[in-house]
C-alpha cells in the first residue's frame, strides 16, 4: 500500500476563508492536493453564487419590542467576549486525512486565550450599542432567532439560536470547530444563512441543549457594511447534493438549482454603531479600531507589495499595547526571515482581507480604546491620529 503523503501547514494558511483573498502558491497546492473534499465541506458559501434570480426573493423587516435579552446583566457580555463557557486553547497539531486520495495534512492550531470582562466595563464600552431585534424565522423545521447584535462600521457580533424539536441538525459543531474555523452547515441541511461576508460561528456548548443551540457569529462585513442583513438560502435538496450539482458544471442542472433556490433577506435594524478610532504609522498608513474589531490598511508603511498586502499570512504580529504596560496579542505566527515566536497565537475570531489590501480582525475580547497607548503591526507602530 502506498504511504499517504503528509503535508504541514499553519492554521493561518489552512483555515482562512477563500472569498476575497489571494493565497500563496504553497497554500493552494497543499490544500487542493490534500483537502479537496474537506474544502467543499468547510466553504462558507460554496464555490459559486448564482447569477440567475432565485424562485422567490423577499426583503423583510421584522422589528420586535426592544426587550432586554435574558442573557444581559453581564452574562451575555461574558459569553460573547469573556470566559463564560470557554476554555483557553493550547497550541496543538491535528492530522486531517482524506481517505479517497490517501493524503493527509498536519494543521497547526495556534493558542487562543480568553479574557474575562467586567460587566460594568462592558456596559460602558458597548452597552448603548447593543440591539435586541427579536428576529425569528423558521426554515425546514428549524427556528432561527437573532437575539442581539453589536456592530461598528466594519464588523458585527451576532448572538443567535437555532431550535428544532428532536435535535438541531443544521450545524456541524464541536470543540474542534470552536478551535478552528467555527461551526459549519451540515451537508444534510437544506438551508444556510449568512450575515455580511460570513464569519466565525462559536457554539456555546455550556449553554446549548440538543434541541437548542446558542451561537455567537463574529462577522467582518466587507462590502456589506452599509446595511446589516440576514440572508437565508433554502435549497430544493441538501447542501451535499447541491455541491455535487455545482461541481458537475452541468448548465441545465445549475439553471434548475438556481430557479428552485429561495433566498430571503431580512434587514437587521441598528440604532447605533460603535465608533472606530483612527491610528496612523510614520508613513501615514492607517488603521481604525473599535471595542470589537480593527481594520488595517496593509499597503502603506509595512514594506509590503500590493499582492503581499492582500494575504493575511503577511500580518505575522498584531498587538494592542495599553498604557499600563500590558498588551493584547491579536495574532502572532512565525514568518521565515522576518519573525520568530515560541508559540503561535490567534486571538482574532475572524480575519478578512479585501482587494484594497485591508485586513479586518474581529476580536475574541472587548478592547477599551481609551486605554490604548499604541498598536503594533508586524514591526511597525501606530499611534493615535
Amino acid at each position: 500500500m502506498k504511504e499517504p503523503k503528509l503535508f504541514e501547514i499553519s492554521i493561518e494558511e489552512f483555515d482562512k476563508p477563500k472569498e476575497n483573498h489571494i493565497f500563496s502558491k504553497r497554500y493552494e497546492k497543499q490544500k487542493e492536493e490534500a483537502l479537496n473534499q474537506y474544502r467543499k465541506k468547510m466553504q462558507s458559501r460554496g464555490k459559486v453564487r448564482f447569477a440567475k434570480i432565485a424562485a422567490a426573493v423577499a426583503v423583510v423587516m421584522i422589528v420586535g419590542p426592544l426587550t432586554v435579552n435574558a442573557a444581559t446583566n453581564g452574562e451575555m457580555f461574558s459569553r460573547i467576549w469573556g470566559t463564560l463557557g470557554k476554555s483557553n486553547i493550547k497550541s496543538h497539531d491535528e492530522v486531517i486525512y482524506e481517505k479517497e486520495k490517501g493524503t493527509s495534512v498536519v494543521v497547526n492550531y495556534p493558542q487562543r486565550e480568553y479574557e474575562d470582562i467586567d460587566p460594568e466595563t462592558a456596559k460602558k464600552l458597548i452597552g448603548d450599542s447593543v440591539e435586541y431585534p427579536s428576529i425569528t424565522r423558521e426554515v425546514d423545521g428549524t427556528t432561527i432567532s437573532i437575539l442581539s447584535v453589536v456592530r461598528d462600521q466594519n464588523s458585527a457580533v451576532i448572538e443567535f439560536s437555532l431550535e428544532k424539536a428532536g435535535g438541531v441538525d443544521a450545524l456541524e459543531c464541536s470543540q474542534t470547530s470552536n478551535e478552528g474555523k467555527g461551526a459549519t452547515f451540515s451537508e444534510n441541511a437544506k438551508f444556510e444563512f449568512f450575515i455580511g461576508n460570513g464569519g466565525f460561528i462559536y457554539v456555546d456548548s455550556d449553554k446549548s441543549t440538543e434541541d437548542k443551540l446558542y451561537c455567537y457569529d463574529y462577522v467582518a462585513l466587507g462590502e456589506n457594511a452599509d446595511e446589516l442583513k440576514l440572508e437565508i438560502d433554502e435549497y430544493p435538496c441538501t447542501r451535499g447534493e447541491r455541491q455535487t450539482i455545482v461541481d458537475s458544471l452541468d448548465e441545465q442542472a445549475l439553471d434548475k438549482l438556481a430557479k428552485d433556490t429561495k433566498t430571503t433577506t431580512v434587514k437587521i435594524p441598528m440604532s447605533k454603531q460603535l465608533k472606530a478610532v483612527p491610528y496612523v504609522n510614520a508613513k501615514n498608513g492607517s488603521l481604525e479600531i473599535s471595542p470589537i474589531s480593527m481594520k488595517v490598511d496593509m499597503t502603506t508603511g509595512l514594506g509590503l507589495s500590493k499582492d503581499e498586502a492582500i494575504e493575511p499570512y503577511n500580518c505575522y504580529y498584531l498587538s494592542i499595547n495599553y498604557k499600563d504596560g500590558t498588551n493584547y496579542v491579536v495574532t502572532e505566527h512565525e514568518k521565515e526571515g522576518e519573525h520568530t515566536c515560541d508559540v503561535d497565537t490567534d486571538n482574532a475570531y475572524y480575519t478578512l482581507g479585501d482587494d484594497a489590501g485591508q485586513l479586518s480582525f474581529v476580536f475574541n475580547r472587548l478592547v477599551d480604546t481609551d486605554k490604548i497607548k499604541s498598536i503594533t503591526v508586524n514591526n511597525t507602530d501606530y499611534t493615535l491620529k
